[in-house]
């Protein structure tokens, strides 16, 4: 940033003093908070002087005249890149989330789900996951699981232990003879191929084999196909969206409205959250303004990326208003991520 040599050491102790007392109290602060409560040996006059000065640099704002000063984005950002403390986890918050991931998990869309929980528990605020991306997946199993004489779920097994399921409607008469064979052929001619690679003469094949009619064999390779192309799309969870009702900051009915709406919109928070992906930072912090999305100026997000054999899989993530504990959710989430790559890691190993 071309204005990161701006400050002094005097300025930046003030500027974090308000952003610390802030992010505590949603109050706006006052010089005579910052003598009191920090130790800086400077009294509340020159404290004054330097929060003016702050203030016409663009640091801080004073909501209303005679009040205290708040932080403005260029504050938190200024924050953020050159003041920010990351602390360690508490250990109560440390054995919470690693009780929580004790549980083996072998299917990895749970596992991340898992995680995402966890994050919007220990920080307070909304948690967004991204599932792992794959291309190109690999079918390790089919399974078949009778629902009803009419209605069968079709669950496909990909490798790394992710695990998709259609459920069909069909008029075919199946006994567990029929059903055990299909899924015996099935698995021998698809098991290790990409979808790609199930070619029409594979599939007449099966249907020879098994001696099942063509159009239900045909709905079922559909419905493995569906299952396989969705393992291949990213899924985003999201845990905790109310969580940010507990804050001031939206205490107003319309502003909470907006912000729920637009958190219950997918693709706009996979659009946002995929961005880190694409700039493939480890870390990364978008604060109020920096979001290009309106509703969002409010908000901060901050993400990091997971993964396995440093590759970059997917990316955990944590929303809540600019007045955020940012020290905490970059601990929270890095803490996290290592567990995610540790778990992941022992799934692939797992499945071979």
């Amino acid at each position: 940033m071309v204005w990161e040599n701006e400050l002094n050491e005097r300025k930046r102790s003030i500027l974090k003093s308000i952003i610390d007392d802030y992010v505590q109290t949603a109050q706006p602060v006052g010089s005579r908070t910052i003598a009191r409560k920090h130790e800086l040996g400077l009294g509340s006059a020159t404290i004054r002087n330097e929060m003016a000065d702050l203030e016409e640099l663009g640091y801080i704002t004073q909501p209303h005249t005679s009040a205290g000063r708040i932080p403005s984005d260029k504050g938190y950002r200024f924050y953020v890149d050159h003041l920010m403390q990351i602390h360690s986890l508490a250990n109560e918050e440390i054995m919470k989330i690693k009780k929580a991931m004790d549980e083996r998990i072998e299917e990895l869309n749970q596992l991340v789900k898992r995680a995402c929980s966890i994050i919007s528990s220990v920080t307070g605020y909304t948690s967004v996951v991204l599932t792992p991306q794959f291309s190109k997946a690999e079918i390790k199993s089919v399974q078949f699981v009778v629902v009803d004489e009419k209605r069968l779920l079709v669950v496909v097994v990909a490798g790394m232990g992710i695990v998709n399921n259609k459920l069909i409607k069909h008029d075919t008469i199946l006994d567990d003879n029929s059903i055990a064979q299909l899924t015996n052929v099935l698995n021998t001619r698809i098991s290790g191929r990409t979808i790609d690679e199930v070619t029409m003469p594979m599939i007449m094949e099966i249907q020879t084999l098994t001696g099942l009619p063509a159009t239900f064999v045909f709905l079922v390779i559909e419905a493995v196909q569906e299952c396989v192309r969705r393992i291949e799309s990213t899924d985003v969870y999201l845990d905790g969206i109310t969580n940010l009702l507990n804050y001031p900051e939206f205490s107003d009915l319309l502003k909470a409205r907006e912000v729920l709406e637009l958190l219950n919109e997918e693709d706009v928070i996979a659009a946002l959250v995929k961005s880190s992906l694409k700039k493939n930072q480890k870390l990364d912090v978008k604060i109020g303004s920096e979001n290009e999305i309106g509703p969002m100026k409010d908000l901060s997000v901050v993400t990091t990326l997971y993964g396995i054999d440093g590759r970059d899989i997917g990316a955990i993530g944590v929303i809540g208003p600019t007045r955020m504990a940012y020290g905490k959710v970059v601990s929270s989430i890095q803490f996290m991520k290592d567990l995610l790559n540790r778990e992941i890691t022992r799934i692939f190993s797992d499945k071979g």
